[in-house]
């Protein structure tokens, strides 16, 4: 479970070293973890308090895909990195309606930190996020 190297010492070895048990049911702090990154200003500046915090989250799944995207090479003839992410796939990650998820990507755009771009007749959107940081 641990890696550690040579003469290094792990919270766990000084907990048992103290003769204290740690209840394996609970988080100890050696999990490991993904995180999807929350940028502070949608939390902290005045500008996003109007945003709800489903479309505070739903940025944050945007914003792990566009690392994605660059691997990917979508980007655009003006040098902008482009998601694709589909109102399906947003029901699904936030657990919720159709109408909700429209009213979420909505309100990201009435905020001005994503931009969609319509391609046409079956085809997916292009979703462009705005640097807000």
């Amino acid at each position: 479970m641990e890696n550690l190297e040579k003469g290094q010492v792990s919270e766990r070895n000084v907990m048992e070293d103290a003769g204290i048990m740690l209840n394996s049911d609970y988080c100890t702090g050696e999990e490991k973890f993904t995180f999807f990154r929350l940028p502070k200003c949608l939390v902290d500046n005045v500008c996003f308090a109007e945003l709800s915090g489903d479309a505070k989250l739903l940025y944050s799944f945007f914003l792990d895909r566009v690392s994605l995207s660059i691997k990917n090479g979508w980007i655009d003839d003006k040098g902008r990195v482009f998601i694709y992410y589909s109102v399906k796939s947003v029901c699904e990650d936030l657990n919720c309606g159709t109408q909700k998820a429209c009213k979420l990507l909505d309100e990201l755009e009435k905020a001005g930190v994503l931009e969609r771009k319509r391609q046409g007749l079956g085809k997916p959107n292009k979703l462009y996020l705005k640097k807000i940081f």
